[in-house]
């Protein structure tokens, strides 16, 4: 496990775009350029935002992006993304990849850690469930592939409880 470097975008493209190639995790229509993977980088190293890789032998097989809302009301959140290659699923590297997130979540004194995941990724529901992470919500329909449509499932884990309201 180590943090993204701006020289590591062509191998993370290249994980992403293998598994955006299975069409069962991702929603967009496949992963960014190369070159805007990098400015991602390079920016996450300026900004409350990070990137951590997961390596076995040398090969990229996860990463975890964490990235702090911007706007005041909403800087106590990060949102994470979390994937991992086909072959090295169930093996511990999603697990290792958001107690990272974690770790660094509470150094930054981030209050809640937020995903969307879809309702058919059940093995990452079943990841984010046993780290501690609770529906918040589910988008009905939201995602389209193909003829048919898949909910999103909006999954929260709160670092700090929440305050009751006023």
């Amino acid at each position: 496990m180590r943090l993204a470097r701006r020289a590591d975008a062509r191998a993370w493209h290249a994980l992403q775009q293998a598994i955006y190639d299975e069409g069962k995790a991702f929603v967009g229509d496949g992963p960014a350029s190369e070159r805007a993977l990098a400015d991602r980088l390079q920016f996450a190293a300026r900004h409350s935002a990070t990137v951590w890789l997961a390596e076995r032998s040398g090969e990229l097989v996860g990463w975890c992006e964490a990235a702090r809302l911007g706007a005041a009301r909403l800087e106590h959140v990060a949102m994470l993304t979390v994937a991992v290659a086909e072959h090295s699923r169930r093996r511990g590297v999603g697990s290792a990849l958001l107690a990272e997130a974690e770790r660094w979540a509470r150094e930054q004194r981030v209050r809640k850690l937020s995903l969307h995941v879809r309702a058919g990724n059940e093995a990452a529901l079943a990841l984010y469930r046993r780290a501690g992470f609770v529906v918040e919500g589910v988008e009905r329909g939201h995602v389209r592939d193909g003829a048919s449509f898949e909910d999103n499932v909006v999954m929260a884990k709160h670092l700090v409880a929440p305050e009751a309201p006023a």
